[in-house]
């Protein structure tokens, strides 16, 4: 359910544009975790896909499935894009690499996305893409996310 609220947040973006999300899930998933997190993850992984994936106009599709294995959440986000060139690919999550700086892109929304996986949420991400095929992002996530750490006192 919460993953249906995240994407109608998004409805005011995704209105202007020819893009569809759907959300697959063959279960009830429920986690103790940091929905926050969850949310700034998919909004900037819709957020991207609509600059980066798709022209202007173009029809397109971006699937969330979720699935739950044992302990760990599989959240998978694919769009049916232009995908990532091959030579960008290990470059995606460093700090201020964007393809789009023209555009306004910081290069830093999978940066961001990689640090609230790894280290908010405790997981891992990786990405697979083929050009003109698409993209998907690959994530596990705990069920039960790490607890905050407290920040440190100044002496």
């Amino acid at each position: 359910h919460y993953l249906e609220e995240v994407i109608v947040s998004l409805r005011p973006t995704l209105k202007h544009s020819a893009i569809s999300v759907d959300i697959v899930s063959a279960e009830k998933i429920e986690m103790d975790s940091y929905p926050g997190a969850i949310s700034q993850i998919l909004t900037n992984f819709v957020t991207n896909a609509l600059m980066h994936a798709f022209d202007p106009g173009q029809e397109g599709k971006i699937a969330i499935i979720a699935s739950r294995n044992a302990d760990l959440v599989r959240l998978v986000v694919h769009d049916n894009g232009r995908g990532i060139a091959p030579e960008n690919l290990a470059r995606i999550f460093d700090p201020f690499f964007t393809t789009q700086r023209s555009k306004g892109g910081s290069g830093l929304g999978l940066h961001i996305v990689y640090n609230l996986v790894s280290q908010t949420l405790g997981g891992t991400i990786r990405v697979e893409s083929t050009p003109s095929e698409g993209t998907s992002f690959i994530m596990n996530i705990p069920c039960i996310a790490p607890e905050a750490s407290a920040p440190a006192e100044s002496v």
